[in-house]
């Protein structure tokens, strides 16, 4: 928040105020040309006062939402985790649930990675393909006893 804008609303107000105060200590001998000049001043420093008042409440919506990007930002961090070979998340069920290692570290995008349950990993929005070590491993002990056994890919 801007002091300067605050500092302006608040001598806004007073100008309004020691106006006011004027008018109503005037006695009637006051010309009326003379009132309506400070009725005017008046009406114009209260408008005054009334366009800083919005201009500093929307520069607190600002910062509350700020704020509120920023919270829901440092939570999600807190709750994600890393295991190899993506990140996860626990759903309203507790459950873990998989999500896309490039979406997130690219665009801080969270896309839900869709699982043979064995090992296999694939995001329907980037097409990554992930494979857990496990299924890596498995994978290649496969290949090495079809080589051997003369059942290459080659």
């Amino acid at each position: 928040m801007d002091l300067a804008s605050i500092g302006s609303l608040l001598g806004s107000l007073k100008t309004a105020t020691e106006i006011a105060k004027f008018i109503r200590e005037s006695d009637t001998s006051l010309e009326k040309a003379e009132t309506k000049l400070k009725l005017a001043e008046l009406v114009s420093a209260l408008a005054d006062a009334k366009l800083e008042a919005a201009e500093i409440q929307q520069l607190i919506i600002d910062r509350d939402e700020t704020i509120r990007q920023l919270t829901a930002e440092a939570k999600l961090k807190a709750e994600l985790k890393w295991i190899q070979p993506c990140y996860y998340l626990s759903n309203s069920d507790g459950q873990e649930e998989p999500y896309c290692q490039n979406c997130y570290d690219s665009k801080q995008k969270l896309s839900r990675l869709h699982t043979d349950g064995k090992g296999f990993f694939e995001c329907r929005v980037c097409t990554q393909n992930y494979k857990t070590t496990e299924r890596l491993n498995r994978e290649s002990e496969e290949f090495s006893r079809n080589v051997k056994r003369g059942n290459g890919f080659f």
